[in-house]
Formats: C-alpha cells, sequence, structure tokens
C-alpha cells in the first residue's frame, strides 16, 4: 500500500516538473511584489515620444501686394516714363481736358474745334456760369488751343481776381452741330486766380486691356505698375448699416425708403 502512495506521490512530482518546464522560466517573486506604496492598479508600458516635424506655413501676403508672376518669377518693377502726355487740367473748379477730334465726333462736335473740353465744373467755375461740355478757347486775349497754353493762359491772370473765359457751347437741338461763342467772367473773391494744375492719365497695370481707341503706345500717357492710385477706391466701400433697437425695427418707421425688412440689413439688438 505504501509503495502505491509513493509511487503516485513520484508520478506527481514528475508531472509538475514537466509542466513548469514547458512554461519558461519562473519569475521572480521581487518583480511581482509591488513596491511600498504603489498601489495595485496595472501601469501600461511607456510609449515612445514622436518629435513633431515642422510644417512650413506661407507667411499672409499684404495687402494689395501686387501677385508674384507664375514660375515664382519677380514682379516688374513700376515704369513710370520721363515724359508723359497730360491729360487733364483743373482751375477754379474746372475739370478740363484736351478737345481731339475723337471727342469731337463721340460728342457731335464739328471737326477741327480746339481748345479744352469741361467734363464737370464746380466752386467759382460753376458760379461763373460756366457748364459742363464748354470748350474754353481763350482766356481774357490769349488763345487756348492745348491743356500747355490753357496753363500758360492762366498764369497771365494769376494774380488778379477776374478774367474772361471765351468758350464753345454746342446746343443739344437735333441736326448738325450748333456751336455759340459765348464770354463768362471768373472771379474770386481774394487769394487771386491761380493758375492750372496739369495731371497726366491714371497708371494702369501690366497687361491691361485698352478701354478706347488705339491713341500710340500706352506709355506715352499712363505709368504701368501698381501704387500711384488709392486702392480700393473708398467711394465703391459699402460700410454696414448700423445696429438698431427692436422698438424701431418694429415701430414701421426708417429714414430711409423701404428695402426690406430690418433683419436683412441691421443687427437688431
Amino acid at each position: 500500500m505504501n509503495s502505491k502512495i509513493a509511487l503516485i506521490v513520484a508520478a506527481v512530482v514528475v508531472a509538475l516538473v514537466l509542466v513548469i518546464g514547458r512554461q519558461g522560466p519562473s519569475v521572480s517573486q521581487t518583480a511581482l511584489t509591488p513596491s511600498p506604496g504603489v498601489g495595485a492598479t496595472m501601469v501600461a508600458p511607456p510609449v515612445a515620444s514622436v518629435a513633431p516635424v515642422p510644417v512650413p506655413v506661407a507667411a499672409p501676403a499684404a495687402p494689395y501686394a501686387p501677385a508674384a508672376p507664375a514660375g515664382g518669377e519677380q514682379p516688374l518693377p513700376n515704369y513710370v516714363p520721363r515724359k508723359l502726355k497730360v491729360f487733364e487740367g483743373h482751375w477754379q473748379g474746372m475739370d478740363g481736358r484736351l478737345m481731339t477730334g475723337e471727342l469731337a465726333r463721340k460728342l457731335n462736335f464739328p471737326q477741327g474745334v480746339q481748345g479744352v473740353l469741361l467734363g464737370e465744373v464746380t466752386l467759382n467755375a460753376a458760379f461763373s456760369g460756366l457748364l459742363g461740355g464748354d470748350v474754353i478757347v481763350r482766356v481774357d486775349d490769349t488763345p487756348v488751343t492745348d491743356m500747355e497754353s490753357f496753363q500758360a493762359a492762366s498764369r497771365l491772370v494769376a494774380n488778379r481776381n477776374e478774367a474772361r473765359i471765351a468758350v464753345l457751347r454746342k446746343d443739344d437741338r437735333p441736326g448738325p452741330p450748333v456751336v455759340r461763342k459765348l464770354t463768362v467772367a471768373l472771379r474770386v473773391e481774394e487769394g487771386g486766380l491761380g493758375f492750372v494744375q496739369l495731371e497726366g492719365a491714371p497708371m494702369i497695370l501690366a497687361g491691361d486691356p485698352r478701354p478706347h481707341g488705339y491713341r500710340g503706345p500706352c506709355t506715352e500717357c499712363h505709368p504701368i505698375g501698381q501704387g500711384f492710385e488709392l486702392t480700393p477706391d473708398p467711394d465703391l466701400i459699402s460700410l454696414p448699416p448700423p445696429a438698431i433697437s427692436r422698438e424701431v425695427a418694429t415701430s414701421g418707421v426708417s429714414p430711409h425708403e423701404v428695402r426690406g425688412p430690418c433683419e436683412a440689413c441691421h443687427v437688431i439688438k
């Protein structure tokens, strides 16, 4: 009986040895025992940190800066010719330009008319009786045939407070053009009349389409580039309408004509 028990015990021991051998080396008790003060919560192994990779970001473009040409080329510098044709002149509220054959055909003036065509009159020019569409042909006794002679004639009366301006005025009756010559008195209260300030044509962009008929190379009249004119034009900027109270919105009374519901344009407070 004792020999049977001894055989059973020996078999169990051999089985345990075989099982332990298959499971690999035993883990030390020290590695399984938590250190003092540390809970039994399992801790995930540390994850290797990844260094951030810098990503290039384009710098914001300056407002209204010229776009760089394709292919990484540098933009062209402004081209400003040394000698430009005079485009218009201003004097005591007159805004005038050279009367040309092209303008005569467009405005139904007789061909061969020479002088300075007034596109707009304000201030003292308007008070004197001048009108838009008048063609200045003389200042006092000095003939005016182009912009330079207009400025020269104005210099002769710059220190005076009155000058006679002779103009051609076209009737608006249908049929062949009928032009009358009349004279008005240009007056200022003090300080003298001064003289005509001449200006050139505005700067244009390279490659701009021509908005008028052919008048020779663009660079005879225009600088090419950007920066000589304020952009955007403030007159083309619409400011948002102000916020209004709910009482004003529901009153049905507005300071302007009906343009739709108030909330379409205004913030209602």
